[in-house]
């Protein structure tokens, strides 16, 4: 059995934790606010990538689409 998104969440994943570390680091402050806040924009951030580079994948034929039942 295929799993061709596994790659992609782990991506999107790996991409949500740099991108909060990132953030933490540049603030400078690290505060249980500013923690929390990050955290959820990272994971907003995170979801809107896999969204964008699923689509795009789609898009460029690396990934069938969903509506495709050829199986």
């Amino acid at each position: 059995m295929s799993r061709p998104l596994l790659p992609l969440k782990a991506g999107a994943i790996a991409f949500t934790l740099l991108w909060t570390a990132w953030m933490l680091w540049w603030s400078g402050s690290f505060s249980s606010a500013n923690l929390i806040i990050l955290m959820l924009c990272g994971a907003a951030v995170g979801y809107f990538w896999y969204r964008a580079m699923r689509w795009q994948f789609e898009r460029m034929g690396m990934l069938t689409r969903k509506d495709d039942s050829s199986s």
